[in-house]
């Protein structure tokens, strides 16, 4: 009996043990690989200091962001090992998070206004878009173009896009002279439009 219940002690330890290190491996996984998301918050997130120390401890970095004129509404890049330390890493800096998605694809705009500077008399806007799983398969230089000259009838420039690794959800960032001309600009190009938020403020890491 003697030898069952040490048998049986035994066990119970080692199954403690990998309880204890599956939820460790949950909240700092710091051998899994860097993917990137973008985080949508009620309040830009704190980048230096405390919160950056914060980030640090489970594998976060934060790229950039973009946020409303008043600061109720952001959008961040972060890097991180995967949500669950994004997530974690916005508990500890008390920073409200709305939505989570992966984005590790850039789709680059080939236009002009890809440098990011906003010019003079035009707005900031991210584009939120769902698109059909494949219809983005073609997006090559001269589709590009075409989008890219059809956005310039209308006052709008398109500067970068940031999607998920099907293509099927992107954040896009727009100049535009007011929201009229990016919607006109998305309908000509026949282009889905799920919302639009005005981001005149952007930050991005040093």
């Amino acid at each position: 009996m003697k030898p069952f219940l040490a048998a049986f002690a035994v066990l119970a330890i080692a199954q403690a043990f990998a309880a204890s290190d599956t939820a460790s491996a949950a909240a700092s996984p710091a051998n899994d690989p860097v993917h990137r998301y973008v985080v949508e918050s009620s309040a830009p997130p704190t980048t230096n200091g405390k919160a950056k120390t914060n980030n640090e401890s489970v594998g976060v970095h934060w790229l950039r962001s973009y946020s409303s004129a008043d600061k109720t509404k952001t959008y961040s890049l972060f890097e991180a090992p995967n949500e669950a330390a994004v997530r974690k890493a916005a508990t500890l800096n008390k920073l409200t998070v709305t939505n989570v998605n992966e984005a590790p694809v850039d789709l680059d705009s080939e236009s002009d206004a890809r440098s990011g500077n906003l010019p003079s008399g035009m707005h900031r806007y991210m584009i939120e878009r769902t698109f059909p799983a494949g219809a983005l398969e073609g997006l090559d230089s001269a589709t590009k173009a075409k989008v890219n000259a059809t956005n310039s009838k209308y006052g709008a420039q398109w500067v970068t896009s940031y999607a998920n690794s099907g293509k099927t959800k992107t954040y896009c960032i727009y100049n535009a002279a007011d929201e009229a001309a990016v919607r006109a600009a998305a309908k000509a190009n026949n282009l889905p439009v799920d919302k639009i938020t005005e981001v005149p403020l952007a930050a991005s890491a040093k």
